[in-house]
């Protein structure tokens, strides 16, 4: 799903999907997983109306942008060893936070010198103990 999202191709448009993932009208079948349903359920924010995540070279996994383009959704696949490198982001970042959750989490910016507009790489620490189990 992830890597349909960042390619541009939301299956979730039309489908039912509510911007708050309450009152989904998603339907189910026999072969609905119900676990399936409760993640989406619980990342609606992150799936509803989003389109094609960053190009290739900025983060090394999957990402969706927001339909007024100013959320950018990270997914992060397996448990990372250390911080999240996101590179070439020249927008200011008002908050870092988990989808589905809604704590903030830390992020620290290096190389990136005041007077220039060559932007450093974001390093995101993602707690683990926070990663979704599915």
């Amino acid at each position: 799903m992830a890597d349909l999202l960042h390619s541009g191709n939301n299956l979730l448009n039309g489908s039912g999907l509510t911007s708050d993932g309450q009152d989904m009208k998603i339907p189910q079948t026999a072969k609905t997983n119900p676990e399936t349903l409760q993640w989406i359920s619980k990342h609606a924010e992150a799936l509803y109306e989003t389109g094609k995540g960053l190009p290739a070279g900025h983060y090394p996994g999957m990402s969706a942008l927001s339909k007024d383009r100013k959320t950018l959704y990270l997914f992060v696949e397996g448990t990372p060893t250390g911080p999240i490198a996101l590179k070439g982001i020249k927008n200011n970042i008002s908050r870092i936070r988990i989808v589905g959750e809604g704590s903030i989490i830390s992020h620290s910016i290096y190389n990136k010198l005041y007077w220039s507009d060559t932007p450093g790489i974001i390093y995101i620490d993602v707690p683990k103990q926070r990663l979704d189990k599915i």
